[in-house]
């Protein structure tokens, strides 16, 4: 792989920012967010992908100047802190670490369905521990390597919209709800983008790296973001599209697993076990980038004397494996108790938590420097906080404690080893 060394020695990869941003949000958003978003939202659910966009282009641009101005782990965190305060930090860091740890769950526990629905638990803790051990031996799935894991995401996806648009849905016309039959379904527009926006987190792979190695010059790292998002839109557009196609609203707000039942309702339940496996392998390096994402923001933490030092301990590797390990273990937990629907709308609401003090960071780091991205930083603080708001109550409560929780243990950790 041909790599561009830039004046201060570091190594950088731009061709390769592209499928580090692509190839963590292509997930289980796409896959399974048409569901809660239609539940949500009805008919209006593609509005709800425009909402979530627009939330995740500003989220984007206030982590890629973060990661400018602040170089290694957590860079989101280290802003808020240095901008904000202490007690902003910790709550922004705190739900950033739920949230992986959801992400983490709700991802092998839809790797579990698809391999083995009748054993979907057992499969997705195994996952989980494989994943964080392969991760503690240093694997990062970058380069050549990322291309084709992200071709096979792309092929999974083309192959399910290619279906369900060939066979013609039950009763030869697309299943139809009157919008005026669900008076109330425009206010979840909302609803519908917070859900989304889950699909659209990964961005802040090559925007604000915890590895200097993962750090792509600024020009690919904005090119690729933008394409990155346009792309996740997209690919939304289509499978939500194709969904409602063959399954229509109703169905498809009903559908835990919506690519598994439009296979079976388009009669191709002959693809069922090939497009699954599919989906399965190529959800792997996401599930791994959602273990890094939770390593960078501990890192910072550990670095801070927020959490115990011991965390830090790496292996021959060079990677934290003690702290990879208990946030797999948590994972492991969480993948036991609760559904991938759950864990999804959980993630992504601690994610727009997240993401709000984020984007208040960037906001004062901004203060100086170009008009728009500071703007935009205002913008996306306050969608991110409707967002949030807009989630189920159960996953506001969850990130309520979550934050409620978190910085107390850090103020704890932080006195008993000062």
């Amino acid at each position: 792989m041909t790599r561009q060394v830039e004046s201060d020695g570091r190594l950088t990869t731009g061709r390769d920012a592209l499928p580090l941003a692509l190839g963590g949000m292509v997930g289980i958003g796409v896959l399974l967010g048409p569901g809660p978003a239609a539940a949500a939202a009805g008919p209006w659910a593609p509005l709800g992908v425009l909402v979530a966009l627009l939330a995740a282009v500003c989220a984007a641009s206030a982590t890629a100047y973060q990661g400018r101005a602040h170089r290694g782990p957590g860079a989101a965190y280290t802003c808020v802190r240095e901008r904000m305060g202490l007690l902003p930090a910790r709550v922004g860091a705190s739900a950033h670490l739920a949230a992986q740890v959801a992400a983490m769950a709700a991802i092998a526990r839809v790797i579990g369905e698809f391999f083995l629905p009748s054993a979907s638990a057992l499969v997705a803790g195994a996952v989980i521990l494989l994943v964080v051990l392969a991760a503690t031996t240093g694997l990062r799935i970058r380069g050549v390597a990322a291309w084709l894991w992200l071709g096979l995401s792309l092929v999974v996806i083309a192959l399910v919209v290619a279906i369900c648009f060939a066979i013609a849905p039950v009763g030869g016309l697309p299943a139809h709800v009157d919008p005026g039959a669900s008076p109330d379904s425009a206010v979840g527009i909302i609803g519908a983008g917070g859900v989304l926006f889950f699909a659209f987190t990964g961005f802040e792979r090559p925007a604000a790296p915890a590895d200097d190695g993962d750090r792509a010059p600024w020009a690919s790292v904005r090119s690729a973001t933008k394409i990155s998002l346009v792309a996740v839109a997209v690919l939304l557009g289509l499978m939500i599209a194709a969904l409602t196609y063959q399954l229509g609203w109703e169905r498809l707000a009903l559908s835990p697993m919506p690519i598994r039942d439009v296979l079976t309702a388009a009669a191709a339940a002959d693809l069922v076990p090939l497009v699954c496996v599919g989906a399965a392998v190529a959800l792997l390096p996401v599930l791994l980038g959602a273990l890094e994402s939770a390593r960078s923001t501990g890192l910072a933490l550990v670095r801070d004397g927020e959490l115990p030092g011991v965390l830090g301990r790496t292996g021959p590797s060079g990677t934290p494996y003690v702290l990879d390990l208990i946030t797999g273990v948590a994972a492991v937990i969480v993948s036991q108790l609760v559904d991938q629907i759950a864990l999804m709308s959980f993630a992504a609401c601690a994610l727009l938590l997240h993401y709000a003090f984020a984007n208040a960071g960037a906001r004062l780091l901004l203060s100086d420097g170009p008009t728009w991205p500071m703007r935009g930083a205002c913008l996306g603080m306050g969608l991110s906080v409707v967002l949030a708001m807009s989630m189920p109550i159960s996953a506001m409560l969850t990130t309520l404690g979550v934050v409620v929780v978190g910085p107390l243990l850090a103020g704890v950790v932080s006195r008993r080893w000062k």
